[in-house]
């Protein structure tokens, strides 16, 4: 990937790099996927954001959204 894309808790007002890194190829897989995958699709899907709840699970924010059916539209 050629640019950043910054997770921030927006509840926060103020926002810095720590230079703590974590190796996450699995996750740089899925964006890679997701967004490859979405090269001949109109509209072209794209990661926006990330979710962290505590858990050992990260939801990935997509521009377009992707509605699974489940959710109020």
């Amino acid at each position: 990937m050629s640019e950043e894309r910054v997770m921030i808790d927006i509840k926060v007002n103020h926002a810095q790099r720590s230079g703590y890194f974590v190796r996450c190829t699995q996750l740089r897989e899925a964006i890679e996927k997701i967004e490859n995958a979405g090269i001949n699709c109109r509209p072209r899907l794209r990661v926006i954001g990330l979710v962290y709840d505590g858990a050992n699970t990260i939801e990935l924010l997509l521009d377009p959204p992707i509605n699974k059916g489940d959710d109020e539209e």
